[in-house]
């Protein structure tokens, strides 16, 4: 039974593809390059995800040596149910970030209206007339203060994506794997989708008079921002016949902040499953959102929908699979 039980699809593995299948399906009659470059893309991302399994591994069997409990350890990450599970889940990584990708550079032929100013006017109304942007720049706008954020901003996110991969991929749960796993597909697929439903560049680009001033502080995220921008532009070159080259993950939109989000939902999973590491993504989650107001990636209720998206996901995930009786049945040994 428990064979059956895990050759079963896992809900990340279907959802993930019907959303793929959806996109490329909306985008068949103007352009097919979500399968052109499905090989390429899927190919490098499924081994940079199963990189971070076996760095994973290695650092958890250090610890379970340390503490005496490294054959335990072993036994189940040698097992041919946990290898499957960490192949299925490397090549579906691939084809999520893929899928996800695709859908954020098609938002402006999906739907052309952009709604910065309607974002930008609420912020303001939630702030009693005052744009938080321009208040969070005036209030940090030391020189030294601002490039902090401007740094933090850029490496930050990058490594919490790598210290949550390494630290997922090498449960030796496949309860938690696959609960985290749901939790993080759907909160970005869904995401992405509202990308779709309220087109919008960010502040930096819809105002680029409050930020081009500053660009000697901001280089990591203008230099970034012109990049995005620049394939922004081939996007719509390429829809229209004109070959540009296109790089599947550096689409644009702002509302909600999935970065906001991300660490939103890590934090969660961790004052569970990583008590120790709670306070740090904690941080990670409160230094992302103020940068990522100050450097003019998102408006504030960006990362306020960010917020709720990984509230909601976790929530749906930790219910679905259990969590809480299995974290009890875990601590009681």
């Amino acid at each position: 039974m428990r064979a059956l039980r895990a050759s079963r699809p896992y809900f990340f593995e279907w959802f993930i593809f019907g959303n793929f299948l959806l996109i490329q399906v909306l985008l068949w009659k103007t352009l097919r390059a979500p399968m052109e470059t499905l090989p390429r893309v899927v190919w490098s991302l499924s081994s940079g995800f199963l990189l971070q399994a076996a760095i994973g591994v290695g650092l958890r069997a250090l610890m379970a040596w340390r503490r005496g409990t490294l054959p335990a350890y072993l036994a189940i990450v040698r097992r041919p149910s946990w290898i499957a599970d960490t192949v299925r889940i490397a090549v579906f990584s691939g084809l999520f970030v893929h899928t996800y990708g695709w859908i954020k550079l098609a938002i402006p032929l999906l739907h052309p209206r952009l709604f910065d100013q309607q974002l930008w006017n609420l912020d303001r109304t939630l702030c009693l007339g005052y744009s938080p942007n321009v208040f969070l720049l005036s209030l940090l706008g030391a020189p030294s203060v601002l490039r902090t954020i401007d740094w933090t901003y850029a490496n930050i996110f990058l490594a919490s994506l790598n210290l949550a991969g390494v630290f997922f991929a090498s449960s030796p749960s496949r309860r938690i794997r696959v609960a985290f796993m749901d939790s993080n597909v759907a909160m970005w697929l869904i995401g992405a989708w509202l990308y779709v439903a309220v087109p919008s560049l960010g502040p930096a680009y819809r105002f680029p008079e409050v930020w081009l001033p500053l660009a000697p502080l901001f280089v990591h995220s203008q230099t970034f921002q012109r990049l995005l921008m620049t394939n922004y532009q081939n996007v719509l070159a390429y829809a229209r016949g004109i070959p540009r080259p296109v790089n599947v993950l550096f689409g644009i939109a702002a509302f909600p902040s999935l970065h906001v989000a991300f660490q939103t939902l890590v934090f969660l999973w961790m004052r569970h499953v990583w008590r120790s590491s709670e306070l740090l993504f904690a941080l990670f989650t409160i230094v992302i959102f103020v940068g990522s107001i100050v450097t003019g990636w998102h408006y504030l209720i960006d990362g306020i929908a960010g917020f709720f998206l990984a509230w909601a996901c976790f929530a749906c995930s930790f219910k679905a699979h259990r969590i809480d009786r299995w974290l009890a049945i875990h601590d009681a040994r």
